[in-house]
């Protein structure tokens, strides 16, 4: 009984120095240091990440921040392949919590290379946080992409319903409609519903166009050759068939030929059964 009161009496004292121990422990304070966003708007075109873009390119990026003290300082920096780096911007007497917004307007240069923004905000006691867009400058830029946003008679372009009565394809490289029974080799999109199913907005094409998704912000940056090919080679897996969804931006590659075009859909419609369509703009290579 003796040895097990004494046992007893160890495990107290072993369990009540853990409890002074995990008492008595410190854990270092967390400094505060500012937060740092870039916002993103597909319409204004603003840079979020990684960009490919042409030489000479005007470009955008604009930034949020805010802090639990007061940002005292906000800078920009630009690094170029084998040069110093830049100072762009410098806020020099800033002293408040909260940036709701700063848009920076810049250019890429005049050689192919790797260009980095790099913008920070500190506080005075020297805490920062840096955020970084990384541009590849593609060089020459070619030719501009040409834009079309309306028919000839000033309709929004279409793709309906295949199964339906008005024109189920278009061609990009023609810039026109086409019915069933008008030649496959000008299709390079072609509604692909199925009888008997529910219409879903899948595009394919009769010509052996392929198709990728970009992003949204692609529609202001692919704007000539240099950056519609480096969109493709870029953009991930080809796809023969693929379901558009509305505010998306999708890059084809035109017959196979390695001439490429570029779709924003504005819209879908699928109201009327039989007639439902797909609303987009297009831009293409100026072959």
């Amino acid at each position: 009984m003796k040895n097990i009161k004494l046992l007893s009496l160890m495990i107290l004292l072993g369990v009540g120095a853990l409890l002074v121990t995990s008492c008595t422990g410190t854990d270092d304070p967390v400094t505060p240091t500012p937060i740092l966003n870039f916002l993103a708007d597909d319409d204004a075109g603003y840079l979020t990440s990684v960009a490919e873009l042409s030489a000479n390119t005007a470009f955008k990026v604009a930034i949020t921040a805010s802090h639990t003290d007061n940002i005292t300082s906000f800078k920009i920096i630009q690094s170029l392949d084998g040069s110093t780096d830049l100072e762009l911007f410098d806020s020099l007497e800033i002293n408040t919590k909260v940036i709701s917004e700063y848009i920076f307007e810049g250019v890429t240069g005049a050689d192919a290379g790797t260009e980095i923004y790099s913008f920070i905000v500190a506080d005075k006691d020297g805490n920062s946080t840096t955020k970084q867009i990384t541009i590849t400058n593609l060089g020459d830029p070619g030719k501009d992409l040409f834009r079309f946003e309306l028919d000839n008679g000033g309709n929004p372009f279409k793709v309906w319903n295949f199964i339906g009565p008005l024109p189920g394809a278009f061609g990009i490289t023609a810039g026109a409609n086409f019915r069933s029974g008008e030649d496959d080799a000008d299709k390079d999109i072609q509604d692909a519903a199925v009888a008997g199913e529910t219409w879903n907005a899948k595009w394919t094409s009769r010509n052996g166009t392929t198709f990728k998704k970009l992003s949204g912000e692609s529609w202001n940056t692919v704007t000539n050759d240099a950056t519609i090919v480096a969109a493709w080679e870029n953009g991930g897996v080809a796809e023969s068939e693929i379901t558009v969804e509305e505010n998306e931006v999708y890059i084809l590659n035109l017959a196979g030929s390695g001439n490429y075009g570029l779709v924003l859909i504005t819209a879908i419609d699928k109201t009327v059964p039989n007639s439902e369509f797909v609303q987009f703009e297009f831009k293409k290579q100026d072959i």
